[in-house]
């Protein structure tokens, strides 16, 4: 993650800004969505927190997904537009092969 912190800070940087406390990573396949966010701990980059969102009308299958997995349908939440649903790393791992249903 040595790197990271290098490239992280040289994009700063360029930018003209301070050193980043967390950053995201964001990927589109279709109507899905995945954020993959980083925060820098004193421990380096760590904290990854995983969230996949969706079109509000296909909440149900974040809610099939979730429950697939031993977790509870009101993890996802929704706002006007999608529906959410987060992970942190540790369960990503579980979670991951169960995602490719959903593209």
């Amino acid at each position: 993650m040595e790197e990271l912190d290098f490239h992280l800070s040289q994009i700063a940087k360029i930018l003209g800004l301070a050193q980043p406390l967390g950053f995201m990573l964001s990927y589109e396949f279709g109507d899905i969505w995945i954020d993959i966010y980083l925060e820098k701990t004193q421990d380096g980059w760590s904290g990854r927190t995983y969230t996949i969102s969706v079109p509000k009308e296909k909440a149900d299958r974040l809610k099939k997904l979730v429950e697939s997995v031993g977790g509870s349908p009101e993890e996802v939440i929704s706002d006007s537009d999608r529906a959410y649903l987060s992970f942190p790393y540790e369960d990503w791992e579980m979670v991951s092969p169960v995602i490719m249903s959903l593209l």
